[in-house]
């Protein structure tokens, strides 16, 4: 049964009156309460790290540096013996790679003692491994030949926008970040999600780790690990998504598509964030132990039966809450977080492996102060099979059996005055429930060297339970007046559905130089009567050169998905699937010295655009429905353009990036053509890294961007009557909300600073690191503030700083791997 109160949860745009709203005590206390146990963890961790001198011994069980030594060599063709540049060069079992200069040669700095395994990947080449033994009295220099052979199809990257991360990039690609990249970026809370808010197209605030990928929101980004969908993948929620629920550290390797993503994909528009975890360690069991400012990290990983199986566990518990306590700083705010994640994999065969996988989230968050009180409560549960089958040299399988559970109970109560203007009081009860199964199933067949054929199923089962309560009682307009009615909303429904993705392409290599994928989609929701079909072309060509040309066009749906009612604004009916049309096209060219640039440029047509509630305000709020900022915005349609620049280039020690976006995303709403809001025209990134002979990595970050939108507010004088006692008229200041993201922001930008290090303890190796976030402490605003005066009989408006984003805040962390 469905139904809805008197007042409406939100409306269609209007500049309708409303009191000027106090800043509530849910974004300043939080905030800063976050803000002062950052810092004061940070000395403490701080006091309690002794980083020893380089050369210091093991005596006393005292950490010493690592023995390292360098390793040069060169790469050569095995037939004409020429150099080959631009082969990616990677030691297995140490983080990061090299690029050959254009004379063949490279070099690997700061490699520990031991027996190595080098691994060269050349594009036209086939990948070689040799081992050898890297002596800290000298490693000889290797001379690596490779032998030329046209890349298999299958490996071939066809679509533009494609990032390739910590050893995931294909052979037909160069890697975006490396894993001793992102353990060197300089980011906030060492999550998996930040460290990826440096791509170009990608907006994101300082709190939160939701990823809104070039115009679009974090909902329309598909998120995986190791094959299975993830849904609402942050912790602390209701506080915008602090950390993401998987650790950086158990993350072996991305695949992120901001532009036209292939027909494998579905039911999302604006891309594609795959997750691999960590594969196991070549030899002996290896457990990491982490301490950072947010959390304490476990993780540990192994093989058995002779390598044929393998296994990995990892776990973590935030103690933003005990620190809270101990600092006295709570004020009131309790968040709780922790997840685990454990997989298993074994090879019943030599074409045929099997996994097993699970990954838990929970998240608890209490605030009481002042009469007001909010418990909310998030579970996320996950389990998934999986099955890698070679059936043939030309046939190959990958099977998904997966189920997922997300759970919400949110309630609670404000009823100070000074701290809810405009009601009396608020409580509401909001208890929620999606489970879903889903069986993927993918298949490819090489017809020949130059054809590949994918077909594919993706089927969901899935269930939804919405029980919303919440009534608000308004203000009487004077005092001991009327309150007037009780204003409600309740809804209670159980929807439940199934989804249908099927899914073919067809890709061909012809003159040798031009690879073709022709793909078609066809997806259906019983819940939402969806039947979308989505035709998808994608094309590369190698130029020479070391350049690649990548162009893709195609239809792109996504669904109003079972678990994104918006009950809390009185929503209770599906709408239909938005689609976007979307055409890109990308050069990329590498050149000696480990030298990459890429350059790209993208259309996207959205028609049918969901509506969406938001409180113009941008403020993070405990009842955010029941705030008179709500509003219900409903596009015609929308639409998102831009272009991409980004160079980088690593060169043993010193490795740089740099990265700038022109865009413009905008929704037409009310026949006027509006900025979204994370509309940013101009956005820059650069990063500098250099590592030390004796070990020490300093890296620094600067990122810039125009200010976001935001709507501004108006003021007006109304008189009330007139003073019986002084005959004077009696006047108050009431506002509006003036045109939608009329305004904006004034422009960001920060400096980040990271110093790490790593040594030996015992057997082990710890790695220290300090992180400096916004290091001249900027003052970047997410919202504007407003001085309103009634001078003599005319009202004066000032528009002063509002809600702040973070400060500079430094941040600590160690990690002992053994």
């Amino acid at each position: 049964m469905t139904g809805t109160g008197g007042r409406r949860r939100g409306w269609n745009w209007s500049t309708e009156s409303s009191r000027h709203r106090v800043r509530r005590r849910w974004v300043t206390g939080p905030r800063d309460a976050l803000v002062h146990v950052w810092r004061t963890v940070a000395l403490c961790v701080a006091a309690g790290i002794v980083v020893p001198a380089a050369g210091q011994g093991q005596e006393g069980g005292a950490a010493q540096s690592v023995a390292v030594t360098q390793l040069r060599g060169a790469v050569a063709d095995g037939a004409s013996g020429a150099p080959v540049p631009n082969a990616q060069v990677r030691v297995l079992g140490v983080p990061g790679d090299v690029a050959t200069w254009a004379d063949g040669t490279f070099v690997v700095r700061d490699l520990p003692a031991g027996e190595y395994t080098l691994r060269v990947n050349a594009l036209g080449y086939r990948v070689r491994e040799m081992p050898f033994v890297a002596s800290p009295d000298g490693t000889p220099f290797l001379r690596v030949t490779v032998e030329a052979t046209p890349l298999e199809i299958s490996e071939i990257v066809v679509t533009p926008g494609r990032f390739g991360i910590m050893g995931t990039a294909a052979p037909a690609t160069r890697q975006t970040l490396t894993r001793e990249d992102l353990e060197t970026i300089p980011q906030l809370g060492e999550d998996v999600f930040r460290s990826l808010q440096r791509v170009p197209g990608v907006a994101a605030e300082d709190l939160s780790t939701r990823l809104n990928v070039r115009g679009g929101s974090d909902q329309e980004m598909l998120v995986t690990v190791d094959g299975a969908e993830l849904y609402e993948p942050y912790h602390l929620k209701d506080f915008d998504g602090v950390l993401g629920i998987v650790d950086v550290q158990s993350v072996g390797g991305i695949d992120m598509i901001t532009g036209g993503f292939p027909v494998e994909y579905g039911d999302k528009t604006a891309g594609v964030f795959n997750m691999q975890t960590l594969d196991p360690p070549v030899q002996q069991t290896r457990t990491a132990v982490g301490l950072s400012i947010m959390n304490l990290s476990f993780m540990s990983r192994g093989t058995f039966d002779s390598g044929d199986g393998s296994w990995l566990v990892s776990a973590r518990r935030g103690y933003l809450d005990i620190a809270l306590a101990l600092t006295d700083s709570d004020g009131g705010f309790s968040p709780t977080y922790w997840d685990a994640l454990a997989k298993t994999r074994y090879r019943v065969h030599r074409n045929h492996t099997v996994s097993a996988h699970f990954l838990y989230a929970s998240d608890d968050l209490t605030f009481e102060e002042d009469g007001d009180f909010v418990d909310s409560k998030w579970r996320s549960t996950y389990g998934w099979l999986g099955w890698q089958a070679e059936l043939t040299p030309l046939l190959r399988a990958h099977t998904v059996a997966s189920f997922g559970r997300v759970t919400r109970n949110r309630g609670g109560f404000e009823n100070d005055p000074e701290f809810s203007p405009g009601l009396e009081a608020h409580f509401a009860d909001d208890s929620r429930v999606f489970d879903v199964f889903g069986l993927k199933q993918d298949w490819s067949y090489e017809l020949s060297d130059n054809a590949l054929l994918k077909v594919g199923f993706d089927g969901k089962l899935g269930t939804a339970d919405y029980d919303y309560l919440s009534w608000s009682r308004p203000r009487p307009s004077s005092p001991g007046g009327d309150p007037g009615p009780t204003d409600s909303t309740v809804v209670a429904t159980t929807p439940d559905g199934n989804e249908l993705g099927l899914y073919t392409a067809a890709r061909f290599r012809t003159w040798g130089r031009l690879t073709t994928e022709l793909g078609l989609r066809y997806d259906r929701q019983t819940h939402t009567g969806d039947d979308d079909l989505a035709p998808r072309i994608h094309a590369a060509m190698d130029l020479g050169g070391a350049t690649q040309l990548r162009a893709s066009i195609g239809r792109y749906y996504q669904s109003h998905g079972l678990h994104e009612l918006s009950v809390g604004d009185g929503e209770s009916e599906f709408t239909r699937s938005e689609w976007a049309n979307q055409v890109a096209v990308g050069v990329e060219r590498s050149f000696g010295r480990g030298m990459n640039i890429r350059v790209e440029g993208y259309v996207r047509a959205i028609e049918n655009p969901r509506r969406r509630y938001f409180n113009l305000s941008r403020e993070i709020l405990p009842f955010p429905e029941a705030e008179e900022d709500r509003v219900r915005i409903e596009p015609t349609e929308a639409r998102a353009r831009g272009l991409e620049l980004m160079v980088a280039q690593n060169a043993g020690r010193l490795s740089w990036s740099a990265s700038y976006a022109l865009s413009a995303t905008e929704g037409l709403v009310e026949g006027v053509w509006t900025p979204r809001f994370f509309d940013q025209p101009h956005a820059f990134q650069s990063m500098v890294s250099y590592g030390t002979e004796s070990g020490w990595r300093f890296s620094v970050g600067w990122q810039y961007h125009t200010g976001w939108p935001i709507t501004p507010r108006e003021f007006a004088a109304d008189t009330l009557g007139t003073n019986p006692d002084t005959g004077e008229p009696v006047i108050r200041a009431v506002s509006s909300w003036g045109a939608l993201n009329g305004d904006r922001l004034p422009a960001y930008h920060r400096l980040d600073l990271r110093v790490s290090r790593s040594f030996e303890v015992g057997r082990g190796l710890l790695s220290v690191f300090l992180d400096v976030f916004n290091l001249y402490n900027r003052a970047n605003l997410r919202s504007y503030g407003y001085d309103v005066r009634l001078v003599g009989d005319e009202l004066v408006t000032r528009k002063v700083p509002g809600e702040e984003q973070l400060p500079v805040l430094p941040s600590l962390g160690i990690r002992w791997e053994f």
